[in-house]
């Protein structure tokens, strides 16, 4: 969904560390003009009530509430970082799965668990995927999902100072990026995702440095799952069948189904599926510009493309054509992984799709997909 004003407001709020914890139910919010001034934010009545003048003209939510809120968030995620199943680590050297826990490293970035391996007696320790890197995996986890939550690289950094002590530089925090969203890219999404028999698609125009790219959106109605993306600098008919063509690779179809494509009037939609009908043995239904108000829509897609172009207003490390390809590929991981779908009764697109038995968050996304990694080396080294 798209962040209201007071949403981000919010956000700011705690950036700016202006929230304080009196107790579970009762919060100090600062005020953002008026150093000196702050209101009282409680839990009252099964709601949130503050003692801004905002909330008790309008009786809505305020950006204090939408702070508490945020803040409340933040904290439930940056518990200690924990293995899930710490019985089948397997070790960088022989890749067994039989350890035992060996001592407990302390430095400057916390605790750290080590392991021996039984079989080579090396000792090495569980980072969930976060090995050789110098901050805790529960930091760079955090700054992943708090950067594609709306804030930028800048205000994250200043969160991590004002709110944890924590310095880091922005450049360290795209790093991570590009560095782990390549890895949920690589090994994470395994298997098709979507029975795909209803699909829509959209693209959007994202600003680049003085000129635009189009970025292209593939949706599964039923699940919600976004199925595919593609970065391009034209709306040609090659990049929809390049989007049309990664479709394919991330959906099932059964014997005998035909599925339905909805799409604006866009012509290189029409040249594009005519070249994905030589290569289908079923027909595929293609509504075209239908309209907002017709009984089909592209709606969902149209509010989906909305949600995007929003957040990228935020991205301005937008420099190259790469980082804009890692945005999208970083939020689709997010947007089917990590983020609950109203319409879908607050599960993510991965869990209606039966991909997922739980909402995931970063850390469970870089740990399957490092392990899966892991898996792959291993057995190649078994066939070498």
């Amino acid at each position: 969904m798209v962040l209201s004003r007071r949403e981000h407001k919010g956000i700011d709020l705690v950036s700016e560390n202006h929230v304080q914890e009196l107790s579970q139910v009762r919060f100090l919010v600062r005020s953002e003009s008026d150093s000196a001034t702050n209101y009282e934010v409680s839990w009252i009545g099964k709601k949130w009530i503050c003692t801004c003048p905002d909330y008790i003209r309008k009786q809505k939510r305020c950006k204090h509430i939408h702070a508490v809120n945020y803040y409340l968030t933040v904290k439930a995620f940056i518990p200690a970082l924990k293995s899930d199943n710490e019985a089948k680590l397997l070790c960088p050297k022989c890749h067994s799965s039989e350890n035992t826990f060996h001592c407990m490293r302390y430095n400057k970035n916390g605790p750290v668990k080590r392991y021996r391996c039984k079989h080579c007696k090396r000792t090495f320790s569980d980072r969930n995927g976060f090995e050789g890197m110098k901050n805790q995996g529960k930091i760079i986890a955090t700054a992943i999902d708090l950067y594609y939550k709306g804030l930028s690289l800048r205000k994250i950094a200043e969160h991590f100072e004002t709110l944890y002590r924590i310095k880091v530089s922005y450049t360290s925090i795209y790093y991570w990026l590009a560095k782990f969203v390549e890895l949920v890219e690589g090994f994470a999404p395994s298997g098709p995702m979507t029975n795909g028999e209803r699909l829509a698609a959209d693209e959007t125009m994202i600003r680049l440095r003085g000129r635009h790219l189009v970025l292209w959106g593939l949706l599964d109605c039923e699940t919600k799952v976004l199925v595919a993306e593609h970065i391009s600098a034209r709306r040609s008919t090659d990049d929809a069948a390049v989007l049309l063509e990664k479709g394919r690779k991330n959906t099932r179809h059964s014997k005998g189904q035909v599925s339905e494509l909805t799409t604006d009037g866009l012509g290189s939609y029409v040249e594009a599926l005519k070249r994905d009908s030589k290569t289908r043995t079923e027909p595929l239904i293609h509504v075209q510009g239908p309209g907002l108000t017709g009984k089909v829509s592209n709606n969902q897609m149209e509010r989906l493309m909305g949600t995007v172009k929003e957040r990228a207003k935020l991205a301005k490390h937008f420099n190259s054509e790469t980082g804009a390809k890692l945005f999208s590929k970083g939020f689709r991981a997010y947007y089917n992984n990590c983020r609950g779908h109203m319409a879908l009764g607050g599960k993510t697109p991965a869990q209606a799709a039966g991909l997922s038995e739980k909402k995931l968050t970063w850390i469970d996304l870089i740990s399957k997909a490092q392990k899966s990694a892991d898996n792959n080396i291993k057995v190649g080294s078994k066939l070498a």
